[in-house]
């Protein structure tokens, strides 16, 4: 039979062994080692700039990001959210393979991360949920009245990936294309499926289904500033809204089977051209 004072006195001993390790992992926590490797990684083997205020120590596997600000190399923000849970896999570094899963907060959603990178291996995959597009930053600074929840999931594999994002309840206001007054437009469903080679995007699927419009977008773009634009665009209005665009919808001439008009999007991402 267990004697029960021994049973106290070794759960006692284990309870302030594990107390001193955790004090010793905080205080010693290398913690600007590791912020700064996190930078250095994403600076070297990215087109981007990642800046965290403060790295706490969560467990002995896992750690806190604080006040995260991810840019391009022009300081644009792209990302930022107040706090990343992040947690390392020791199998991983075990076998000379960094695994790194993060939880993000943002925008009023949830964003999955996970990523690996080893000899012969770069792996990232991002799960995303609810995320709230009117709070981004980025699209108010570009003057885009924009609001609906976003959502999906995108998986690279080294320079090659696919993705499938979706939105719900997309509503855009007094936007401008062209010289042309876009109308307010509300779209319930909208959904986007792609494949990602280099930099180059291509579009297997972009539809945006609402009462007054439906739109379908196919082809491919190339992801630079100057990177080249080659889409097929169709666009389905709704009785009332082809009378009360009867003017521009005129100068579409192309028209199929299901009576969605047509025309091509070329030119370039900050210099498109539609091509009627």
């Amino acid at each position: 039979m267990i004697n029960k004072h021994l049973l106290i006195r070794r759960s006692l001993f284990i309870a302030y062994f594990v107390a001193v390790f955790l004090a010793f992992l905080i205080v010693l926590f290398p913690v600007d080692r590791l912020k700064g490797k996190l930078e250095a990684e994403v600076r070297q083997h990215t087109p981007f700039e990642l800046h965290v205020t403060r790295v706490s120590p969560f467990f002995f596997n896992q750690f806190i990001l604080n006040d995260v600000v991810l840019s391009d190399r022009s300081g644009k923000v792209l990302f930022e959210s107040q706090s990343i849970r992040a947690s390392i896999s020791v199998f991983g570094l075990l076998s000379n393979l960094l695994s790194l899963d993060m939880k993000a907060k943002a925008y009023g959603g949830e964003l999955l991360v996970k990523a690996q990178q080893g000899p012969g291996r770069r792996y990232l995959q991002l799960d995303a949920n609810g995320l709230d597009i009117n709070s981004y930053s980025l699209l108010k600074e570009t003057g885009l009245r924009l609001s609906g929840k976003l959502g999906g999931n995108i998986e690279m594999n080294g320079d090659s990936g696919k993705g499938r994002l979706w939105l719900k309840g997309l509503t855009s206001r007094d936007l401008k294309f062209r010289g042309f007054s876009v109308p307010d437009l509300d779209f319930e469903q909208c959904w986007l499926e792609g494949d990602i080679k280099g930099d180059r995007l291509t579009i297997r699927k972009l539809d945006l289904e609402g009462k007054e419009l439906k739109i379908q977008c196919r082809g491919d773009m190339v992801l630079r500033e100057r990177g080249s634009l080659n889409i097929l665009v169709k666009l389905k209005p709704s009785e009332r809204l082809a009378r009360e665009q009867a003017q521009p919808l005129s100068l579409l001439k192309n028209k199929d089977a299901e009576g969605f008009y047509m025309f091509n999007l070329g030119g370039t991402l900050d210099a498109p051209v539609p091509r009627l």
